[in-house]
C-alpha cells in the first residue's frame, strides 16, 4: 500500500473527538443543544469504504502496514467511530505495545483496571490500536476486541 496521510475530514473529526474527551472526560454525552447528535456527526463523516456491519477487506495503517484482515463492524460512540476487529482478524505480528504504555499490561495495579491495552503498528504511522479490556458507558466496545479509528486506516482501492 502507498503511504497516505490523514484526510482533512479525518483530522477534523479526530480533533473534535479529542476536544470532547477533554471537555466531557469520557462521560456519556447524548443529544446536546450545542453539539446536536455527536454520533450522527461521526456516522456522516465515515470514510466511504466503511461498512457498518463489517467487511473482509484488509485494513492497513496510513504507512501501509497490514493490521487487520477484515473487521466485524463500525462502532459509533460518543467519542468517535471505530473499526472493530477480532484477535483472529488482527495481524499481531505487525503490532507492538505503544512505547511507554507497557505498564498497562505488565503492572497488575493497572492491568486489572484499565479499559484497554494500547498498541500501535510496527511502522511510523503512530496509529492507536485499542485492545479493549472492559466495557464503557459511552460506546458499545466489547472486551477482547481491537479498535482503531477509520481515519487512521486505508484499504485497497481507497485513495
Amino acid at each position: 500500500m502507498q503511504k497516505q496521510s490523514i484526510s482533512k475530514i479525518g483530522r477534523e473529526m479526530l480533533d473534535f473527538q479529542e476536544r470532547l474527551a477533554k471537555e466531557y472526560g469520557y462521560a456519556p454525552i447524548g443529544y446536546n443543544l450545542f453539539l446536536g447528535d455527536v454520533r450522527q456527526k461521526y456516522r456522516d463523516a465515515l470514510p466511504g469504504w466503511c461498512k457498518l456491519n463489517g467487511c473482509i477487506i484488509p485494513c492497513y495503517t496510513l504507512s501501509g502496514t497490514l493490521i487487520a484482515k477484515g473487521y466485524n463492524r463500525i462502532v459509533i460512540g460518543d467519542y468517535g467511530a471505530f473499526v472493530e476487529f477480532t484477535s483472529e482478524q488482527a495481524v499481531k505480528s505487525n503490532m507492538i505495545v505503544q512505547p511507554g504504555q507497557e505498564y498497562r499490561i505488565t503492572d497488575p495495579r493497572f492491568s486489572e483496571r484499565v479499559k484497554y491495552f494500547w498498541y500501535t503498528a510496527k511502522d511510523d504511522s503512530g496509529v492507536k490500536i485499542y485492545f479493549q479490556q472492559k466495557t464503557v458507558t459511552y460506546a458499545d466496545y466489547l472486551p477482547g476486541m481491537y479498535y482503531v479509528s477509520p481515519y487512521e486506516l486505508q484499504v485497497p482501492g481507497d485513495s
